[in-house]
C-alpha cells in the first residue's frame, strides 16, 4: 500500500499532537508543590518590615514616625499571637519578647528618646527572625 507524502505528514502531526496530549497532564502533575507562606509567616514578616520602618524612622530622628510604626507592629504581633496559635512554644516566646520590646521602643519614641528606641526595635528584629526560623511552610 502507498501513501501520499501529504497522507503521512497528516499521520504523523496527528500522533505527535496525541502523544503531546498523553504526556502534557503527566508533567503537569510530577511538577513538585510549591511552598507557600503560612499565615503565621506572613504576620511575622509584616511585623519585621513595620520594625524595620520603625528603625528607618529612628535612624533619622523621626520618633512620631516611628512611633506610629512601632505600634502597627504591635497590632501585627498581637495577630500573630492568634495566626501562630499551632506553632511551638519558641514562636510563641519569641512574640511575646518581639511585642514587650516593642513597647518599650513606643514608649521611648513618645518620650523622644531614638537611641533607646533603636535599641528595642534591633532586639524586636531579632526576636522575629528567630521566630520566623521556626515557622514552617506550607505545601501547595
Amino acid at each position: 500500500m502507498t501513501r501520499s507524502r501529504p497522507a503521512t505528514g497528516i499521520l504523523a502531526v496527528a500522533v505527535a499532537s496525541g502523544a503531546a496530549l498523553v504526556i502534557a497532564p503527566a508533567a503537569q502533575a510530577a511538577v513538585a508543590p510549591r511552598l507557600q507562606m503560612s499565615a503565621c509567616a506572613a504576620d511575622l514578616t509584616a511585623a519585621i518590615a513595620g520594625n524595620a520602618a520603625a528603625i528607618d524612622a529612628d535612624s533619622v530622628g523621626d520618633t512620631a514616625g516611628a512611633r506610629t510604626d512601632n505600634l502597627r507592629t504591635l497590632v501585627i504581633l498581637a495577630g500573630a499571637g492568634l495566626t501562630c496559635f499551632c506553632q511551638p512554644a519558641q514562636v510563641h516566646a519569641d512574640i511575646i519578647a518581639a511585642a514587650t520590646d516593642g513597647i518599650h521602643a513606643a514608649v521611648s519614641n513618645a518620650i523622644g528618646d531614638s537611641a533607646a528606641a533603636l535599641n528595642s526595635e534591633n532586639a524586636v528584629a531579632a526576636a522575629l527572625t528567630d521566630a520566623l526560623e521556626v515557622v514552617p511552610y506550607s505545601e501547595v
